[in-house]
């Protein structure tokens, strides 16, 4: 199953359109479910994520304290992004990751999503 989400902080709800302030949180990253797992596609260009070392292929699995079960589904998707949307531009959480064999925590600083994001025209 392969599902694209754009993993911003209180700013894109997975599935489906919805309103939403410009001024909200997001970190600026592509994701999508691949094998069961929440996997970057890409960092936007200059944002947060990108800044704070995500990778394409990185595979997270977890959020702060929240642990992303085994096995992720589209629901699990979302959830893991509610998750983060309660943190506000400014707000530095810590993003669990597994690169290749490696474990690794990255603290990312939340930003804009009207700066991170780009606009559809």
């Amino acid at each position: 199953m392969r599902l694209l989400a754009t993993f911003a902080l209180a700013g894109v709800l997975v599935f489906g359109p919805a309103a939403r302030a410009e001024d909200e949180g997001s970190i600026g990253v592509e994701i999508k479910i691949d094998d069961g797992k929440i996997v970057v596609v890409k960092p936007l260009n200059g944002s947060p994520a990108e800044k704070a070392g995500l990778k394409p292929d990185d595979v997270i699995v977890k959020i702060d304290d929240y642990k992303i079960k085994d096995n992720v589904q589209p629901e699990d998707l979302e959830a893991t992004v509610k998750e983060i949307s309660k943190h506000k531009p400014g707000d530095k959480i810590k993003v669990g990751i597994k690169r290749g064999d490696k474990d690794m925590t990255l603290e990312v600083t939340v930003g804009k999503r009207s700066e991170i994001v780009p606009k559809k025209e």
